[in-house]
């Protein structure tokens, strides 16, 4: 069985998009029928990552196998044409419960959760903490660091250091902070040179049907995520951090492994099959 992604990547032509590696790419090594799609093939099952139908790009609605169109943003606030696309396609996989309450609002065809989900390969062994909280540390797209501008008087005022991590400097004028350019290979080993990770409350639209991809990824560091003053004070002490990282670690590691991801597909792809016969 040939399976074929189709990715945000490809279609528009970008690199190093943060939901095509976590969400395709992180499979692909580990499934052996996956591969990235190749102009002119024939597969049994096309997976559209975040590509969906426009005026001038009917494909999905004429490919003949079973498709599945892989949601992982609020993409019709952007006027993407979502139910369009969903009447084209076999079934609906999203990365958060709530954009799959969402799309089966639209649909009565299967609309999975799958969860977003890491390569454990080159995890390292978690942080150990030691010594009162100092550093805190941000990551994400750069556009989504505005998150933090309610955060910057309290931790001026607490001497708090804040490092972001980012595609491209936010040049967020309201505070300061240490920028470093993000890079999928050193990511958690930047991460553990902090206490912390903070990451406020995403209360935009698009925040509620985000996946909590950075929370896990911060935890499978060894980090505590805190979201507010209280949060912060609350972990203060080295063994309050240690408690919660370890606690938070051990259950990442039971559920974040792309691997899982891999098992929820083929399950759906055999009822789709099944569905068809």
């Amino acid at each position: 069985m040939k399976v074929r992604f189709f990715t945000f990547e490809q279609y528009h032509g970008k690199k190093n998009i943060g939901s095509t590696q976590i969400r395709i790419h992180n499979l692909i090594k580990y499934w052996e029928e996956a591969e990235l799609y190749k102009y002119g093939e024939n597969p049994d099952v096309m997976i559209f990552q975040k590509v969906y139908m426009q005026v001038d790009y009917k494909y999905i609605k004429h490919l003949n196998c079973i498709k599945i169109l892989d949601i992982c943003d609020a993409d019709w606030l952007d006027k993407q044409a979502i139910k369009q696309t969903v009447d084209n396609v076999d079934a609906v996989t999203c990365s958060s419960k709530n954009l799959v309450a969402f799309i089966k609002q639209l649909t009565d065809k299967p609309v999975v959760f799958i969860d977003d989900r890491f390569d454990f390969e080159y995890l390292p062994k978690p942080k150990k903490h030691t010594g009162k909280l100092k550093k805190l540390v941000y990551f994400g797209y750069k556009q989504n660091a505005e998150l933090l501008k309610s955060a910057f008087a309290y931790l001026q005022r607490n001497n708090y250091e804040l490092t972001i991590i980012s595609n491209e400097d936010p040049y967020l004028s309201d505070g300061k902070y240490k920028f470093i350019k993000y890079d999928e290979k050193t990511i958690y080993d930047e991460l553990q040179k902090h206490d912390a990770c903070l990451l406020p409350a995403d209360t935009r639209p698009v925040g509620y049907y985000k996946s909590n991809n950075k929370t896990i990824k911060a935890n499978l560091a060894g980090l505590p995520v805190v979201k507010t003053a209280e949060d912060i004070e609350a972990i203060i002490e080295p063994d309050k951090r240690q408690s919660i990282a370890t606690l938070c670690y051990n259950e990442a590691i039971k559920s974040a492994d792309c691997k899982i991801s891999i098992k929820e597909y083929k399950k759906l792809i055999k009822e789709l099959q099944d569905a068809k016969a």
